[in-house]
């Protein structure tokens, strides 16, 4: 065939669409106690009875007769304060990128306590696991998946009368992940969803300050800055996932003590 010709039939054929992920949920088995997908050949399950080194989030697979432990980090938390992500992303029959919920590292602190409130955060660890390989298992995302504050906003009568019984702000940070078609591995689109309550309420600002809230102001106020939808890529040269674009600040929801302009 000549280059012409080629060229020609190239340029007339439709591209091959990038294949749909192969996402699979995962729930809990009654019989083996782990998290697996329909068929039970993939469960993922966290160890935390075990003596040190064994504990741990970990894969196995019954029909490839393997099983790994999948903490790649130097850092060893408390496992008991993890919960299994609950889907996998299939890449080929001895791979696929599982995850786990837990706290922030490199403390991994579950709460941070307030005086009257206290602040939490989960994030979401996604591991690249090969079953069978010894060393089949890479970090290749971690972003905020959920995150809540508690600000104590009453200090008397006064307070409570001016803020109409709402004694507290309350801020919620919660993330959802979608896999969709891409290139090398499938592209993750995560959406954020951000709310503070009462409405205009800040973390930078001295509540006592406000006059009294309005009825409008008592239900909850979605911040659109950090309410957004973003596609992370896989970058080859890095073997990780990075936003396609940069992401807005939003330390006020995820730090337990955020600063003003950081």
């Amino acid at each position: 065939m000549s280059k012409l010709f080629a060229l020609v039939i190239s340029a007339v054929l439709p591209v091959a669409a990038a294949a749909q992920p192969d996402v699979e949920p995962l729930t809990l088995n009654a019989d083996n106690k782990l998290y697996c997908n329909a068929q039970t050949d993939w469960c993922v399950g966290i160890k935390t009875d075990g003596k040190f080194g064994e504990n741990g989030p970990f894969a196995t697979s019954r029909t490839l007769r393997a099983e790994r432990l999948f903490w790649d980090s130097p850092e060893v938390p408390d496992f008991k304060h993890f919960s299994v992500w609950p889907q996998l992303i299939r890449l080929d029959e001895e791979r696929a990128l599982v995850g786990v919920i837990g706290p922030q590292e490199p403390d991994f602190e579950p709460e941070t306590p307030f005086s009257g409130g206290s602040f939490t955060r989960r994030d979401l660890y996604v591991y690249d696991v090969t079953l069978g390989e010894p060393t089949g298992a890479n970090l290749v995302l971690v972003l905020p998946y959920t995150a809540d504050a508690s600000i104590r906003a009453c200090f008397n009568a006064a307070d409570e009368q001016k803020r109409a019984g709402q004694c507290s702000d309350v801020y919620r940070f919660t993330t959802a992940v979608k896999a969709l078609p891409g290139r090398d591995y499938p592209d993750l689109q995560v959406t954020t969803h951000a709310t503070r309550s009462p409405a205009g309420a800040s973390r930078f600002a001295d509540s006592s300050a406000r006059p009294a809230l309005t009825r409008e102001q008592l239900a909850p106020q979605v911040d659109s800055a950090c309410s957004y939808t973003v596609t992370y890529a896989w970058q080859a040269d890095a073997s990780v996932y990075q936003p396609a674009t940069p992401l807005p600040d939003c330390a006020e929801f995820l730090e337990a003590m955020p600063e003003p302009g950081k």
